[in-house]
């Protein structure tokens, strides 16, 4: 319901009042202003502020529940429910699990996995002075991080079992790829 048309269309305040369900003191200050006011949230404080440091602290240092952590900070002057108290140590929980989600370690053995993939360098020119397209195939060994390079002008799988040939040679420190096989 607009206060302002209804007051624009001829409406009293006290009509407008009743129509809304709004006082008659806020249908005449919302219709008189020139601009809505912006809204500002008051900032609250909490029972908590002033023991969170050490919730958090013995939280994170022993996992105890709410109930005893409570008791603790009923010595120091804590005079709030146990809700509130559940609820911030809720809150550092999902932090907890937030902060885990974001660094998740995946380590394998030796030998077990390599991630290999191709990547566009662009177009250039060959010694002929014909245009060609340059891939780079770069593999990386997951246990050591070993990391392999290779330039190449084609993607076809040929290319691709020969780079990995290359590649496991050049880790194995062979220099004559004929004499290995």
């Amino acid at each position: 319901m607009d206060i302002k048309m209804l007051h624009k269309e001829g409406h009293s305040i006290r009509a407008i009042a009743l129509m809304s369900g709004l006082s008659r003191n806020t249908v005449r200050r919302i219709a008189l202003e020139k601009m809505p006011k912006e809204f500002k949230r008051v900032k609250r404080g909490s029972k908590l502020d002033e023991y969170k440091g050490y919730i958090e602290k013995r939280y994170k240092e022993s996992g105890i529940s709410a109930i005893r952590i409570k008791q603790e900070i009923e010595r120091m002057g804590y005079k709030g429910s146990v809700t509130i108290l559940r609820r911030y140590i809720q809150s550092l929980g999902r932090q907890e699990i937030a902060y885990k989600k974001m660094t998740v370690r995946y380590e394998t053995p030796p030998g077990q996995q390599a991630q290999a993939d191709w990547a566009y360098a662009g177009r250039f020119h060959d010694k002929e002075g014909k245009v060609v397209s340059i891939y780079i195939f770069v593999i990386v060994l997951s246990y050591s991080k070993y990391m392999y390079t290779e330039f190449t002008t084609s993607m076809k799988t040929e290319q691709l079992i020969e780079c990995h040939l290359k590649q496991y040679l050049r880790q194995k420190g062979v220099d004559d790829r004929e004499r290995f096989l």
